[in-house]
């Protein structure tokens, strides 16, 4: 399969950036550098990321450096995946290599620059198995802010709901309204199609694979009113002719 242009420019970046390490880690141990003092360089590419990732969204986070070494963490349909890599300086900011865990069939290699100039993360992930293959991204920088007003239904999040509320809608649109309270605080989901729904939004960003206890009281009664609901509709819609 042909490399497109966007990954090739990647490739060459994160190839300079594995050079860089290579040579680094070929030279002897002066004893003066202390790992556990983080670099205040480097430290400029933590935050998140969020972006296309294949036909998918994903979020990385970098939360901490010291010395030359970074860890992070990827989250992508409903999986939360740690990392940890090494970074070198380059032309245009950083460049990291990162490897994830190894114990899940999905794991893979992160290969990444830290794109100082845009503030985003470019680069490639190779799964382990060749089978699932590769994909490239270009994630600018982004922090994650709940947004109770984002979304179609917003109203499932500012205020109580009533009967009269849902109870002339279908199923289909109450099961979106109700996992767009959970999209609003950030929920990745596994679902497909409530991925492939939530992953085209602007406003979405996955950042955690479990958020009940973030949920107000308002939005823990509306899901479950709408919950109710989406039963109901779906047994009887047809039969009243709504």
């Amino acid at each position: 399969m042909k490399l497109t242009l966007h990954l090739l420019a990647a490739m060459a970046l994160v190839s300079a950036g594995i050079l860089h390490l290579q040579a680094a880690e070929e030279k002897p141990d002066s004893g003066q550098e202390d790992v556990n003092t983080p670099d205040t360089d480097a430290k400029v590419m933590l935050g998140t990321y969020v972006g296309a990732f294949g036909e998918r969204k994903i979020t990385i986070g970098l939360d901490r450096v010291i010395g030359n070494t970074v860890t992070g963490y990827s989250i992508v349909a409903g999986n939360e995946r740690a990392f940890s890599g090494s970074w070198t300086k380059v032309e245009h900011g950083y460049s990291v290599i990162a490897k994830e865990p190894g114990d899940h069939p999905a794991d893979g290699v992160f290969t990444f620059v830290y794109m100082a100039k845009t503030k985003s993360l470019l680069g490639v992930w190779q799964a382990n198995d060749k089978q699932i293959g590769a994909r490239n991204f270009d994630l600018p920088q982004r922090k994650f802010k709940y947004d109770p007003k984002a979304g179609q239904y917003p109203e499932a999040s500012a205020r109580l709901l009533k009967e009269e509320d849902v109870e002339n809608m279908k199923s289909e649109p109450l099961r979106f309204m109700r996992n767009e309270i959970y999209a609003r605080h950030g929920y990745s989901f596994k679902l497909a199609d409530m991925r492939e729904h939530f992953d085209k939004l602007d406003w979405y960003m996955p950042v955690a694979v479990d958020i009940a206890s973030k949920l107000t009281k308002i939005e823990k009664e509306n899901a479950a009113l709408i919950k109710r609901y989406e039963k109901y509709s779906a047994e009887h819609y047809d039969d009243f002719g709504r």
